[in-house]
């Protein structure tokens, strides 16, 4: 089984600050895939200011991902798996591509739902737990998930504490998630993927009995599980909105956009 693992964010060739995330999801992630599951590691070339307060930005910069996956397709893999919580480009990269396409956020949202009548998230900072809140509701799960809380740093910020600091990051998270467990949460999902692969390094699984949800082992294993239910005679849905597409339909289009 080959599985592509497309990050929304560039590499650390062309950005430092990214550096740790990339190298822990290259340690950590093939650790939990099958032995005989291949995972390719795939980052984009270009990420503009202010991507993820920007939806025109975020509409720009999902091109990118959207070329990973048909090129995924194209060369064999199995299915394609967006390593980020938010899921930028749902409906088209299901469009573009026949393979299963899973995505991080929903897949770490409806596991915590199979775990526990109440999830709580722990996210970065304030803005960016609005925006996961708002991606809940749209997946219909709002009712199961708590108002949710945040430790106060943006991205590359958290990044850089996790290597230098993962002590005090550590302690930070446990102080949030005590909070979000007195809300009655039962599970807990962390907002952001950098932050999950850390605590999973670090060996967090759980706070106070309350289980902290491992988002990188989600998405693979829903993949693996996706790609088992392909082989099993199970086929991409061909009807509803997501689907009313011919692949001669999408190849047309590709065309007039000169992307072919």
């Amino acid at each position: 089984m080959k599985i592509w693992y497309q990050a929304y964010n560039v590499s650390a060739r062309l950005d430092p600050k990214w550096r740790y995330f990339e190298e822990a999801c290259e340690r950590y992630v093939p650790k939990i895939a099958r032995p005989d599951t291949e995972i390719h590691f795939s980052w984009v070339e270009k990420r503009a200011p202010k991507m993820t307060l920007s939806k025109y930005i975020q509409y720009m910069h999902v091109g990118q991902v959207i070329e990973s996956a048909v090129r995924a397709e194209r060369e064999g893999f199995d299915a394609f798996v967006l390593g980020g919580m938010r899921d930028l480009g749902y409906s088209e990269l299901r469009e573009a591509v026949d393979i299963p396409v899973v995505f991080m956020g929903e897949t770490s949202y409806l596991l915590a739902c199979l775990l526990a009548p109440k999830f709580a998230l722990i996210h970065t900072d304030e803005v960016p737990l609005q925006d996961a809140m708002a991606l809940i509701k749209k997946y219909g799960l709002d009712d199961r998930c708590l108002p949710g809380v945040h430790i106060g740093y943006s991205h590359t910020d958290l990044i850089a504490a996790c290597e230098s600091e993962p002590k005090r990051v550590i302690s930070e998270v446990e102080a949030a998630a005590r909070i979000a467990n007195k809300q009655g949460g039962a599970s807990l999902v962390t907002g952001f993927a950098a932050l999950s692969v850390f605590l999973a390094e670090q060996g967090i699984r759980e706070i106070d009995g309350v289980p902290i949800l491992d988002s990188q082992a989600a998405v693979i294993k829903a993949a693996e599980m996706m790609v088992d239910f392909r082989k099993l005679g199970m086929p991409k849905p061909k009807k509803g909105p997501l689907f009313d597409l011919s692949r001669e339909d999408i190849q047309t289009a590709r065309r007039r956009y000169g992307l072919e």
